[in-house]
């Protein structure tokens, strides 16, 4: 496989899509995509979910019908491997005409046709909260992130920490499958693993709290073995249920100062955490540089999100083990 390499070109190509779109520029729309019968669009909409000819022919028409928007963010991240490609983009998008606004979320997929890069699959997402779309807001991470702040004590100051949050996917269903009684049997013997995990490694278990744990790590390199640990912990068989965690890391400068616990980091650092999907690690930009260029740790492209709470959009990477 090619390696992976940042690629202004792409964000350029992106770019110029999107702009093809806000002015509805019919003959840019259809010529960038690839001449394959297999390119795809999925849109925001409940029926946008098109392919081949008819997508070629008809994105034109489709983009007619959408009202003048303006755009806030010209921030595009891609990549490139070979003769593939990829792009990714997140904004405000505001409809004069009406006065709304929205997040919007694009990703594309590019091939090279005889030299030129072409799109290939295309994706757009409005972000929903947990509220509307599940009819409940998670809050694990909040919970343990309060708990700590009001036990745990260290002295006034400020220094650099990795903070790592854990917690258990869907501990909720599991628990009323097997039975109070079995499941704290399970939740027991899974934070004592983690715990002796963490401090085997130089790390600090701040807080645990139901099946979640928050804990602090001098070294970075430390925090991501530890986090690869338990995620090979939690795959094997815990009273014969397969565990799966979520992981969120994050670096930076920790405080413990009149009622200030940790500043931004540890928030960061949950809701890194509470974006994994179930067996994930979730890095930051800022974790992930720390132990750049260390061969014993392989992250998948980044991609940008944005964090409940925390302002703008956070570059954030899954750390991949086998």
């Amino acid at each position: 496989m090619d390696p992976i390499k940042s690629s202004p070109e792409l964000a350029a190509v992106a770019a110029r899509w999107l702009n093809a779109l806000k002015h509805k520029q019919r003959e840019t729309l259809t010529n960038m995509f690839c001449a394959s019968e297999h390119i795809r669009y999925i849109g925001s909409g409940f029926n946008e979910l098109w392919s081949g000819q008819i997508l070629r022919n008809g994105y034109a028409d489709h983009a007619e019908e959408i009202p003048e928007f303006t755009i806030e963010s010209d921030q595009f991240e891609a990549f490139e491997s070979g003769d593939t490609g990829w792009a990714s983009w997140a904004g405000q998008i505001t409809f004069p005409e009406n006065g709304t606004s929205c997040v919007e979320r694009f990703t594309w997929v590019f091939v090279l046709e005889h030299g030129t890069w072409k799109i290939a699959h295309i994706h757009v997402s409005n972000p929903t909260s947990n509220v509307e779309k599940l009819g409940v807001e998670h809050t694990a991470f909040d919970r343990l992130m309060n708990a700590a702040k009001e036990e745990f004590s260290a002295p006034s100051g400020e220094d650099t920490a990795t903070v790592m949050f854990t917690d258990i996917a869907d501990s909720s269903s599991i628990a009323a499958t097997v039975g109070d009684r079995a499941w704290a049997k399970v939740i027991g013997e899974h934070l004592r693993a983690v715990s002796e995990t963490v401090e085997s490694n130089g790390g600090k278990i701040v807080k645990t709290l139901g099946d979640g744990t928050m804990s602090t790590f001098s070294s970075t390199r430390n925090a991501l073995a530890t986090a690869i640990l338990i995620q090979k912990m939690a795959s094997q068989q815990s009273g014969g249920l397969r565990l799966e965690v979520r992981i969120g890391i994050h670096t930076g400068d920790v405080v413990q100062s009149n009622g200030d616990f940790f500043g931004t980091v540890v928030n960061k650092a949950a809701r890194i955490a509470a974006s994994a999907n179930p067996g994930q690690i979730l890095v930051s930009d800022a974790s992930r540089a720390m132990v750049a260029g260390s061969p014993e740790f392989t992250f998948e492209s980044p991609v940008s999100v944005a964090l409940r709470g925390i302002e703008g959009n956070h570059s954030i990477s899954t750390l991949t083990y086998a």
